[in-house]
């Protein structure tokens, strides 16, 4: 019987079950049960907060031991899908995860104005954002040049109208409309068109194609840049959004650098 014993407690395979349970209570010991949910005052506090801000009002003792019930529910499935890595076999879950990071990183970064210099770096590096193409709203007046008076007929009509003569009624045609500088040369030639950035407003001035000669009033400018009082608030929105989406990616680039990527496809060949 006691050679049979000994035998016994020679066998490896003993040996390995007795290892192992030794590891389990140990790991039971020291890190307690991988089961065991912890239900805290702290985690109570919350629920009757969270429930207290539901209901609009104090929560009952029967309705807080009934949430506490359905968060313990929640949790135990929660868990278990861990167990079950079902995090990482969604992709829906995982961006859920790798989004609340994010949004938990964007309110640890502090948030500054920018600085003007700052604003006018960022404009300067996206004025596209913000400027609308410029249009202007034109007057013209057309003299042929192989009429041999287009000369004499624009002077004379040009006076007339700075002696503030209706020009509806001085015996030429007024054509208008709202053109951008690059339609404004296809209409007018290149020499109008290069001119209405610095034209007066509401003034006539002497300007020519290549078959005409022109009198042109500029009437009103629209688009480009808003003014500053307008322009201001957007871009300090905008660079500041920029500044804490560039600390978020640096920290990101932090987290990232801590893991070691494998490539593993020259093993599966």
């Amino acid at each position: 019987m006691r050679t049979a014993l000994k035998r016994f407690l020679r066998e490896p395979l003993l040996h390995f079950f007795v290892l192992g349970a030794l590891i389990f209570l140990v790991h039971r010991v020291v890190a307690g049960d991988a089961r065991t949910i912890v239900v805290s005052p702290g985690l109570r506090a919350e629920l009757g907060r969270r429930l207290r801000d539901q209901l609009a009002r104090a929560p009952t003792s029967a309705e807080l031991e009934e949430s506490l019930r359905a968060w313990q529910r929640d949790e135990a499935l929660f868990r278990e899908a861990l167990r079950e890595k079902l995090d990482r076999d969604d992709p829906a879950v995982r961006a859920v995860l790798i989004n609340k990071l994010r949004a938990e990183l964007a309110q640890k970064i502090p948030k500054r104005e920018p600085t003007e210099a700052e604003l006018a770096q960022w404009l300067a590096a996206h004025r596209e954002l913000y400027e609308t193409p410029v249009r202007y709203q034109l007057e013209w007046v057309r003299f042929a040049k192989d009429s041999g008076r287009a000369a004499e007929q624009r002077t004379k009509f040009e006076e007339a109208a700075r002696a503030g003569a209706d020009v509806r009624f001085l015996g030429h045609p007024i054509f208008g409309a709202t053109l951008t500088a690059e339609e404004a040369r296809e209409k007018l030639g290149a020499e109008a068109s290069a001119a209405l950035s610095v034209l007066p407003l509401r003034t006539w001035r002497p300007t020519e194609s290549a078959r005409e000669l022109l009198l042109v009033r500029v009437n009103q400018v629209e688009g480009g840049l808003p003014r500053q009082d307008e322009l201001r608030p957007r871009l300090v929105i905008d660079a500041s959004f920029a500044a804490q989406q560039a600390e978020i990616e640096r920290a990101i680039t932090g987290m990232t650098k801590r893991y070691r990527f494998k490539d593993d496809s020259e093993g599966r060949r």
